[in-house]
């Protein structure tokens, strides 16, 4: 029987979580035997925030594990870097030297990163935090994939990634067959590839143009900070500025340079969301000349000011948009159906 656990960071993604482990009880009862079992763990034992404002109660405080399982998965969602302590990268250390295999769902890599244990490694996380995290640990390789297995580390982007990362992880062990059988108690197509794309671009399905609307959009995602100019991003791209104009009016109903600057503020407001840099750090990392029109660009964008955002998204005030409804969770321990 694995033993796997799950470390809960405050604000984790329940909707990426309970994929995961519904994926390992629904292995169980197709196998009709134990094939896995769980804890759910947190720094200090006390019960643990989602970022839906849930709650979750853990088993055991890591230091209260007398054996900890041999795969531990870290996972995080919003505002990861924030809730790293000392006690939490020391332990995941002490698990790397005894051979465990580490993972990671949606910002867990985070965690990991700073405890050093990523280092050689190819991994994965949620695409709006994928600009954070290379600008924070430029030497780790990223791919903006469903979920990436590297030899002993195994990381994925959330959300239903986190249920495709399982359905991998049952493959393996326990063959495909099965894997597909859990897919289809979630209704699920099937396990789908690591290297499947998060995302897709808009109105991608059906176009024979979709291949060239993609590379413009990831040439503007590759200079957020230097904005290219109209010439320069059709050269990059292969195409004349007329192309380019015609291409973006038509997959998106929008000039290229308007839709660069949507680009631009998304990419912004991911960082106030998952970042602890200044606003007018993040003007400039966006292409900003100056606060002053970032900031009046923002707020013609999203209605609110970069402060305003980051003070609404964070700590108390974040309850005004998901009002906490005070419901715990206690995990049960899997059975046999």
């Amino acid at each position: 029987m694995d033993h796997l656990g799950f470390l809960l960071v405050p604000e984790f993604p329940i909707y990426a979580l309970i994929p995961a482990l519904e994926a390992l009880r629904v292995a169980n009862q197709s196998a009709g035997r134990r094939l896995y079992a769980w804890q759910i763990l947190s720094v200090d034992g006390a019960p643990v925030r989602a970022g839906s404002g849930m709650t979750m109660t853990p088993d055991a405080a890591i230091d209260g594990v007398p054996t900890p399982p041999p795969m531990v998965i870290v996972c995080a969602g919003n505002r990861p870097t924030q809730y790293i302590t000392r006690p939490l990268l020391l332990w995941l250390q002490r698990l790397a030297r005894s051979g465990a295999t580490l993972g990671a769902i949606d910002t867990g890599v985070f965690t990991l990163a700073a405890a050093g244990l990523l280092d050689g490694y190819r991994v994965t996380l949620h695409w709006e935090a994928v600009s954070v995290f290379r600008e924070q640990y430029p030497d780790i390789e990223v791919l903006e994939q469903l979920f990436v297995v590297d030899r002993n580390r195994v990381t994925c982007a959330g959300g239903m990634a986190a249920l495709d990362m399982m359905l991998d992880l049952i493959a393996r062990q326990h063959g495909y067959a099965l894997a597909q059988i859990v897919a289809n108690g979630f209704v699920h197509e099937g396990p789908r590839r690591d290297d499947e794309r998060q995302r897709r671009v808009p109105m991608e399905t059906g176009a024979a143009d979709r291949a060239s609307m993609l590379g413009v959009i990831r040439t503007m995602e590759a200079h957020l900070d230097t904005p290219l100019s109209p010439q320069q991003l059709a050269a990059a791209n292969g195409l004349s500025v007329r192309q380019l104009e015609r291409l973006v009016r038509r997959r998106l109903n929008d000039s290229p340079m308007r839709y660069y600057l949507k680009v631009r503020l998304q990419a912004a407001r991911h960082l106030l969301f998952y970042s602890d840099r200044t606003v007018q750090e993040i003007a400039l990392a966006s292409g900003f000349s100056s606060p002053e029109i970032f900031s009046r660009c923002f707020r013609a964008q999203f209605g609110r000011s970069p402060r305003d955002f980051r003070r609404e998204f964070t700590g108390d005030r974040l309850q005004r948009f998901r009002p906490e409804i005070g419901q715990r969770i206690s995990p049960v321990e899997p059975t046999i159906e």
